[in-house]
């Protein structure tokens, strides 16, 4: 086996790392949608991601690119996972969290959709049926 295939890819190692932090975060969002309303988990949340920013600004050097498309991509990307969010809590404040986190997990469809449309991506007969299955299973989580 070549040396570079029998190593833990690291991919890997950060996606089951993003896994865990927002399976966290997911059932803590759940506790807090339950005692406040989604506005008031939203500036939580966002008051909790400052150390953050400023750990990442400090890791910068205080230097963020000036690339027009990239800042634009950078800012919608905040406003638009803020906008998720404010809805995410919302379901949890209505619904069961083991129901709507599935259900929201299925965003990547959004995303395949995107990608075939925009960008000109093609999908195999394989990952059609995946997206299919995806969509049935919106209708089964929700009965």
């Amino acid at each position: 086996m070549d040396k570079n295939t029998a190593q833990f890819p690291k991919w890997l190692f950060y996606a089951l790392l993003c896994l865990f932090w927002w399976g966290v975060w997911a059932f803590l969002a759940k506790l807090g949608a339950d005692q406040m309303t989604p506005m008031q988990v939203q500036v939580l949340f966002t008051l909790g991601l400052l150390p953050l920013v400023f750990l990442a600004l400090l890791q910068l050097k205080w230097k963020v690119d000036t690339d027009k498309r990239g800042i634009v991509c950078g800012v919608l990307n905040g406003v638009f996972t803020g906008l998720g969010l404010l809805a995410y809590y919302a379901a949890l404040a209505k619904g069961k969290a083991s129901i709507v986190g599935p259900v929201t997990s299925l965003f990547p469809l959004l995303t395949v959709l995107l990608a075939f449309l925009l960008l000109k991506e093609r999908m195999n007969r394989v990952q059609i049926l995946g997206v299919v299955c995806a969509l049935t299973s919106i209708f089964i989580f929700s009965r």
